[in-house]
């Protein structure tokens, strides 16, 4: 389980390859959601990440992200743009 001290959003990866997000925005511009889906490791080249297939998506809306770890127990969402948004910690889970 990772979560964000400030926002309280959190992710949870499960071994059987599913996901669960609670009050988690991958932005400052979209507002916080319930989310859940299918999680894989992808290795790169460039950097390893952890795609999320975000399930129940209509038409125009995102159907996945991308998840880097960034070291110290922490994982980052990348933006588009090549920026940084939210950070989430690895916590024990409850």
């Amino acid at each position: 389980m990772y979560r964000n001290g400030k926002t309280g959003g959190e992710i949870t990866l499960d071994s059987d390859g599913t996901f669960t997000a609670t009050d988690l925005s991958t932005d400052a511009h979209t507002d916080p959601e319930d989310l859940h889906g299918h999680w894989e490791f992808v290795d790169s080249s460039g950097s390893d990440f952890v795609y999320l297939d975000i399930d129940e998506r209509g038409i125009g809306e995102v159907f996945g992200v991308q998840l880097y770890a960034r070291g110290g127990g922490k994982v980052e969402f990348s933006r588009p743009d090549g920026s940084w948004s939210l950070v989430l910690t690895k916590v024990s889970a409850q």
